[in-house]
């Protein structure tokens, strides 16, 4: 696995060094997991340190989304450190203990989700006919499918609520370490909140094509509240210097979709998350390492994991 100079993981309020996380991911595919990965992880200071605690949270998000697809089986091994992380750091009540203790209540979520429906992804990105194969043209699947998702969306929300609420929302704040060491999480979590968006607007209108609007009267409420503090995450998100180079964040429409006239999923838009090629950039210089820096366990226990600490 890619053992970059400088550490992702450091316990200074700067973001995770973005050039690691290529190495990490593509770490993953060599070894087909995330052994080595959890290797290293549970030598962190992670009880000892709550920058450490959330630059950790930042890359297992990251190393979940696009690492090899049986890093999450390996993962879901370890939920345990996960929420035992976050019940240690929820007493710290400010700061950031209170962003440990939602982003790993997040990340459990996550896990949860996958591993109820274990043909998405990690990165959640599937073709239209794949959804349809993952419910199977079963109305009962898309009914739960849509509760499953709304809980994902909602533990993404709080994070991002948790973390807009520790920030002064200027724009100078931003662009100071401390500010982007606490943003840099929400670029995976706009990542997630779009597909999970797109994909229940899609299964919601096709619940309404089959069952009774009365029926669907919690999922229309309960969508309605996550449609506003959705569009307002991502206005509060583009009103912000830091992320204008990293993401192109898409806006949401004032009005939500009226599930009760099917011919408006016809005007329905999914929205778009647009990364610049920073990684495409990352990944060439990346991956001329990575065949010099292949580690197996001994070589671990040999450097002590060199590249968290």
């Amino acid at each position: 696995m890619h053992l970059p100079n400088k550490s992702i993981v450091i316990p200074t309020k700067k973001p995770a060094n973005p050039l690691p996380f290529t190495g990490t991911i593509i770490g993953t595919f060599h070894e087909k997991g995330a052994q080595t990965f959890w290797v290293c992880a549970l030598r962190l200071p992670l009880q000892d340190n709550r920058i450490v605690a959330w630059k950790f949270c930042h890359v297992l998000h990251k190393v979940l989304r696009e690492g090899h697809q049986q890093v999450i089986p390996h993962s879901q091994r370890h939920r345990g450190a996960i929420e035992d992380l976050g019940k240690l750091w929820c007493h710290l009540r400010e700061g950031y203990g209170k962003l440990i203790q939602c982003y790993t209540v997040l990340l459990i979520t996550k896990l949860d989700f996958h591993r109820r429906n274990p043909r998405f992804p990690g990165n959640l990105q599937v073709t239209k006919e794949e959804l349809e194969s993952i419910g199977e043209n079963d109305i009962n699947n898309y009914f739960q499918m849509s509760v499953e998702m709304f809980d994902y969306m909602d533990e993404i929300l709080n994070l991002q609520a948790a973390i807009f609420g520790s920030l002064n929302m200027s724009r100078s704040n931003s662009m100071m370490s401390s500010g982007q060491c606490r943003l840099a999480p929400l670029i995976p979590c706009i990542q997630d909140s779009t597909q999970l968006y797109d994909y229940c607007v899609k299964i919601l209108f096709k619940l309404h094509a089959s069952l009774p609007p009365d029926t669907l009267s919690g999922h229309r409420e309960r969508f309605l509240k996550q449609f506003q503090e959705l569009r307002q995450f991502y206005v509060n998100a583009n009103t912000l210097q830091y992320f204008r180079n990293l993401i192109q964040i898409p806006l949401l429409p004032e009005n939500p979709p009226n599930f009760l006239v099917q011919s408006d999923l016809r005007s329905y838009v999914t929205p778009v998350v647009i990364l610049p090629p920073e990684d495409t950039v990352h990944q060439s210089d990346s991956e001329s390492m990575v065949d010099g820096n292949l580690v197996t366990r001994r070589t671990l226990t040999q450097q002590q994991a060199i590249w968290w600490t």
